[in-house]
């Protein structure tokens, strides 16, 4: 019998690009921190972002941030 072994980490396994990646990331920050303020929700995007070795700019942050708690603009 063969055995199937794990050799690489399982996000390492699908291609994924930076738009997806901050995609996935703004909707799990959706779900966890929407009742939160933009400053608050700002922070934790910070923080997540370092974690995860992407880099977005001030605005780009700030954008994400009330789109989250739901204070962002219309158009």
């Amino acid at each position: 019998m063969t055995e199937e072994t794990q050799d690489e980490l399982v996000l390492d396994q699908h291609e994924t690009t930076e738009a997806e990646r901050r995609e996935g990331l703004v909707a799990q920050m959706r779900a966890d921190l929407s009742a939160e303020s933009p400053a608050v929700i700002e922070q934790a995007l910070r923080h997540r972002l370092a974690d995860i070795g992407m880099t977005l700019d001030d605005a780009e942050i700030a954008r994400l941030a009330a789109e989250i708690c739901g204070t962002a603009p219309t158009d």
